[in-house]
C-alpha cells in the first residue's frame, strides 16, 4: 500500500511539473523576447539576431537586459516608426544595435546629416562621429540598423555576423 501511495505522488508530482512547463510555453531559444508588434529579438551564444538582421557581439561584451528594446513606437528618420534594439557592455565600453521599422512599409532611402558616406563589413552607410562615438545607419531589408559603438574596430566587429 505505502508503495503505491509513493507512486501516486511521484506521478502527481510530474503531473504537476509538465503542466508548469506546459503553461510556461517551451523554448530552447537563450534571451529571445518577440511581440504582436512584429519586434523580435534573440540572443545565443555571440550572435545577435535583431529584426531579422544578424550581427556578431564581440568577445567579453555581456548584455545590459534593461536597456532591450522589442517594437517601441519612436518618431525617427523623418517617419514615425518602431525600434528594436539593445545595449552591450565590457567594463567601461558600450555599444547599442537598434533596428528601426515603418508601421506602412519599408524605409527605402536613409540620409544622415553632416555623416561620410561608407561602406563597413559590406554595408554600404553613413558614419557620423558624435560625442568621441562612433554612430554607423545602413539600410537592410527596408529597415534601418543604426550601431553606436566606442570605435570603428569594435563596430566592424559587430558587422562580421
Amino acid at each position: 500500500m505505502k508503495k503505491i501511495i509513493i507512486v501516486l505522488i511521484a506521478l502527481i508530482a510530474i503531473g504537476v511539473s509538465i503542466g508548469a512547463v506546459s503553461a510556461e510555453g517551451f523554448s530552447f531559444s537563450f534571451g529571445s523576447e518577440s511581440n504582436s508588434d512584429g519586434g523580435d529579438i534573440s540572443i545565443n551564444n555571440d550572435k545577435l539576431s535583431l529584426q531579422g538582421i544578424d550581427f556578431k557581439v564581440p568577445a567579453g561584451f555581456k548584455e545590459n537586459e534593461s536597456a532591450r528594446m522589442v517594437a517601441n513606437a519612436t518618431e525617427a528618420f523623418g517617419e514615425k516608426c518602431k525600434v528594436s534594439g539593445t545595449e552591450f557592455y565590457n567594463n567601461e565600453t558600450n555599444f547599442i544595435v537598434q533596428v528601426f521599422f515603418a508601421d506602412d512599409g519599408d524605409f527605402n532611402d536613409l540620409k544622415v546629416n553632416n555623416a561620410t558616406n561608407q561602406t563597413i563589413a559590406g554595408h554600404q552607410g553613413f558614419v557620423t562621429e558624435k560625442e568621441g562615438r562612433t554612430l554607423f545607419d545602413y539600410v537592410v531589408d527596408g529597415k534601418i540598423v543604426e550601431i553606436n559603438s566606442p570605435d570603428q574596430q569594435t563596430l566592424e566587429s559587430i558587422l562580421k555576423a
